[in-house]
């Protein structure tokens, strides 16, 4: 089982926390750092800890279809331009050779 590496440090240009979590396979590799957002490191760690709570309170339940991130789906007209560019140096081509 993952586990990951916390830490709280103090920004000392704000003088609140921040909260920085390690890859869990390779502990040197940051893998995100919250902004400087509290006031005491208790106060950072109830923060992480809620940050966890909204994230699995958004997956989904046993049975529903998982949701799958990718790249945004172009509209309908922004596809039907590239494609007719597309065509069009296609047919440049052919007429050059």
């Amino acid at each position: 089982m993952a586990q990951f590496r916390v830490e709280f440090v103090l920004d000392q240009a704000s003088g609140k926390y921040l909260a920085e979590m390690y890859h869990p396979d390779n502990q040197a590799e940051l893998l995100v750092r919250t902004e400087a957002l509290y006031p005491t490191e208790a106060a950072a760690v109830l923060g992480l800890v809620q940050l966890f709570k909204n994230a699995v309170l958004q997956f989904p339940q046993p049975g529903e279809p998982v949701r799958k991130i990718g790249k945004p789906k172009q509209a309908k007209a922004a596809k039907k331009a590239k494609k007719a560019k597309k065509a069009k140096k296609a047919k440049r081509g052919k007429k050059r050779k």
